[in-house]
């Protein structure tokens, strides 16, 4: 035989070995149950194979799965930097960011999916998913009936239809989309019948809510959802047993940030920083080991929540109070740090420029502190209502997060008080909790659409109150409820009423 024949057909014998044990390990991996094993092999495959996007992909799975979702990260996108086309990779990295309560993210790792694989029903279910985390409902409802169409037999994308209709007051529509969920065999039943228990809920027939949020936790005993609902509704029905009160004495941590010097937005002349020193002072007596932060830009403030979230951990308190701008764009609350710049030429500037309240509220719950308080006192005057001859000073970005489509950085186009109408808002829209800890409580120092004042002291209309009734010994929701009611007093006073509200998700009383 010819040697050059030879030594070739021993090479295709070798590669043909190696791509067979390859597949061996790859199988192996993806049938292995224990996470450290699985993680153990395909670290094996990649070492081997370096450039094998399906292990870094597997791994991501499997990472994603034991909770270690920063390496997830990592791991999914190092699979699409070596495979870009697959559609599964980039729903794969929009499931991490759900992990990680970023639905902003996920929202635009999912439409990559999506424009990758228009055929896959279930994208458009994930896609629908976000839309409703994100507050639009409107959109979150096309895209749920885009993957009914796509697959009338899926039970997820009536799910998230449903959920879509029933924050927008669609009742008895978003019921029939439950039952046909269930009627699909959703595979996790106890969340749909919980979902059932919040329509019946809200059409106000407490005895069929009462019955599907049992029927939930018969099904999962610990679904924290149907069981912060449960309690809810048995205290405003005075069936169920009296909460518990606790001083909550262990642990307490709190994050306190005060924003006032916006570079390109209305400044707030220095009253959120005498909201957040005093709020800072007040929680020291009452236990807290406080971080304080003033006038803070975009990446101090993602560290410093960063830290607040680890440092929630095990607490038996966290607790956050914001003073500073706060808006609604296209569905979605945000608090804004002083260097937001709002022109910039993407339209998701606002998106990777601000925080979604929504993502910090899933986060700290997230951390699994006992109990959770969130207290912004946002939305201070209109961020937009400036003098027409001052433009907004430019602002160096990091170029991870904001850049032009021409990749050169960039620039803002129009004075900020004159923005066009693109779905950003002063005020925020309604705040949704969906619970994840027993005890969860936001307060917000003004209703939906409007904006909180300052004061005509030292500290906003809010906050003066607050420092007025946060004290030790006291019940948190008697003071939630005294502020509200003192800020109504004293703003009516000028004509111009502000009324604060508060979302009550707890299971326990707690006492300060």
């Amino acid at each position: 035989m010819n040697r050059f024949l030879l030594v070739l057909i021993l090479c295709m014998a070798g590669f043909c070995a190696m791509a067979q044990d390859k597949q061996t390990l790859l199988k192996n991996a993806d049938e292995e149950r224990d996470s450290l094993k699985a993680i153990q092999l395909y670290s094996k495959i990649i070492e081997q194979h370096p450039t094998e996007s399906l292990a870094y992909y597997g791994r991501a799975i499997v990472r994603r799965q034991a909770g270690q979702l920063t390496e997830a990260i990592n791991d999914i996108e190092q699979a699409i930097r070596l495979n870009d086309s697959s559609a599964v990779y980039y729903a794969q990295k929009a499931f991490i960011y759900l992990s990680l309560s970023e639905y902003d993210r996920a929202a635009n790792d999912i439409r990559q999916a999506i424009k990758l694989s228009p055929g896959t029903a279930n994208f458009y279910s994930t896609l629908s998913y976000c839309q409703t985390k994100q507050g639009r409902f409107d959109e979150a409802e096309k895209t749920a009936q885009r993957g009914i169409d796509l697959d009338p037999t899926s039970p997820f994308p009536y799910r998230n239809r449903g959920r879509a209709r029933l924050y927008k007051g669609q009742t008895d529509l978003a019921i029939a989309d439950f039952e046909a969920s269930l009627q699909r065999k959703h595979r996790e039943p106890f969340r749909v019948y919980s979902d059932l228990g919040e329509a019946y809920q809200q059409k106000k027939q407490s005895t069929e809510a009462l019955r599907y949020y049992n029927l939930s936790l018969t099904t999962q005993p610990s679904y924290i959802e149907a069981l912060v609902l449960k309690r809810q509704l048995e205290r405003q029905l005075q069936t169920g047993a009296v909460l518990p009160t606790s001083t909550f004495s262990g642990r307490r941590v709190a994050l306190v940030i005060g924003n006032s010097g916006y570079r390109n937005v209305n400044s707030l002349n220095g009253q959120p920083l005498n909201d957040a020193r005093a709020m800072k002072d007040r929680l020291d007596k009452l236990g807290f080991v406080t971080e304080i932060l003033t006038d803070i830009h975009y990446d101090t403030t993602q560290a410093a929540l960063n830290r607040f979230y680890a440092k929630a951990k095990g607490a038996d308190v966290a607790l956050l109070f914001y003073a500073g701008h706060g808006i609604e764009h296209k569905g979605t609350n945000y608090l804004l740090p002083v260097d937001v710049n709002l022109n910039l030429e993407r339209p998701d500037s606002v998106e990777q420029q601000a925080f979604s309240v929504t993502t910090v509220i899933d986060q700290l719950q997230n951390a699994q502190p006992r109990y959770c308080i969130l207290i912004l006192d946002a939305c201070r005057d209109d961020p937009f209502k400036q003098s027409a001859t001052v433009p907004p000073t430019p602002v160096k970005r990091d170029s991870s997060r904001v850049r032009s489509t021409t990749g050169k950085q960039a620039q803002p186009r129009l004075p900020v008080h004159s923005l066009p109408d693109d779905g950003t808002h002063r005020g925020f829209r309604p705040v949704r909790v969906e619970s994840k800890i027993r005890n969860c409580y936001v307060a917000l120092a003004t209703a939906p659409g409007a904006t909180a004042r300052n004061g005509p002291n030292q500290n906003g209309y809010y906050t003066e109150a607050l420092l007025k009734y946060l004290h030790q010994g006291r019940r948190l929701d008697e003071v939630l409820r005294d502020t509200r009611n003192e800020v109504i007093q004293q703003t009516q006073k000028t004509g111009n009423s502000q009324q604060p509200e508060y979302i009550d998700r707890t299971c326990e009383i707690m006492i300060l």
